[in-house]
């Protein structure tokens, strides 16, 4: 009986903690995305600790909360990440590696995030997403003719670029919030609850399987190819995804090569210096590419073996 008690305290607390971050986040400005950033991550710890059950219970209650104090749709949409962040994060965290969390809350967020973009287009006014684009274009060439007067084409072709690549820049968000919310919840059950939780492995090993560079290759080929459209902008996005993950495994091997004494000797400004180089591969186009490269030829051939003392 007093167990059940204090499960249900910690339900109503983690309630409490979750619609003080979703409206620190609608209502206080600058700052106010850190707590958009922070909601799921009460309901995940008690998914984690209690189970599905409470962490439910944790995301209807705040939920039903939210939905008084705010428009039922924002409600809705604030209730459908939280469930991806907060229930699928905390279930696939009792079990499964940092990656596989990592991808399983990427595909529930794009999986629902695409299911409510369905449900617009389907109930919606006809030709809606054009309309927007269209409105979103309007908007940035007023904007940047009046403040910097870019020419009207070159906003244009941003915007068609916007458009072509929303699902992969989507994708990659969503991604990124998985990390950040990781990181959180794995500090939070570290220091609070006394709890360890798996960890990322060293930056300077990150390898990409080999199989995805036949993926790689295949998105490259169909940019070229005389096919539909649809199809063609498909492979677009996979190209642009499979580019951030061989550039992020390019500036492993990168990091990994420099951190060998093959250049500088191991101490701290070494590793600054090493760190900034590794920044400077990142930032300018050229040598991004170059990391891009990197990447793939070492999920291939495993290049570390050579540098190895």
């Amino acid at each position: 009986m007093l167990k059940k008690n204090f499960d249900a305290i910690e339900v109503f607390l983690a309630s409490a903690l979750v619609v003080f971050f979703v409206l620190f986040g609608v209502y206080v400005p600058t700052f106010g995305f850190l707590g958009l950033l922070l909601m799921a991550v009460p309901i995940c710890i008690v998914t984690y600790r209690r189970g599905i059950f409470y962490g439910v219970l944790t995301l209807l209650l705040s939920g039903i909360i939210l939905a008084i104090l705010l428009p039922y749709i924002i409600s809705v949409i604030f209730c459908t990440i939280n469930f991806s962040l907060g229930i699928v994060m905390g279930l696939i965290l009792r079990k499964e590696k940092p990656i596989n969390v990592l991808l399983g809350t990427t595909a529930a967020l794009s999986g629902l995030f695409a299911l409510g973009v369905a449900f617009f287009i389907l109930t919606g006014p006809k030709d809606l997403l054009s309309n927007l684009y269209a409105a979103f274009e309007s908007y940035m060439i007023s904007y940047y003719q009046g403040s910097s007067g870019v020419a009207t084409e070159e906003v244009k072709q941003f915007v068609k670029y916007i458009e072509i690549y929303l699902p992969s820049l989507v994708i990659l968000l969503f991604f990124i919030w998985s990390v950040f919310q990781y990181r959180i919840v794995s500090y939070v059950l570290r220091y609070l609850y006394k709890v360890e939780v798996p960890q990322f492995g060293d930056f300077k090993e990150v390898r990409i399987p080999y199989e995805l560079s036949f993926l790689f290759l295949a998105s490259l080929i169909a940019s070229f190819l005389p096919i539909s459209n649809e199809i063609k902008n498909a492979f677009l996005n996979v190209e642009l995804i499979l580019t951030f993950i061989y550039m992020f495994a390019g500036a492993s091997v990168l990091f990994f090569i420099l951190s060998k004494k093959l250049f500088f000797k191991n101490d701290t400004i070494t590793k600054i210096i090493n760190l900034i180089v590794v920044l400077l591969f990142v930032i300018v186009p050229f040598l991004s590419f170059f990391l891009v490269f990197l990447g793939v030829f070492d999920s291939v051939f495993n290049i570390r073996k050579y540098f190895k003392l």
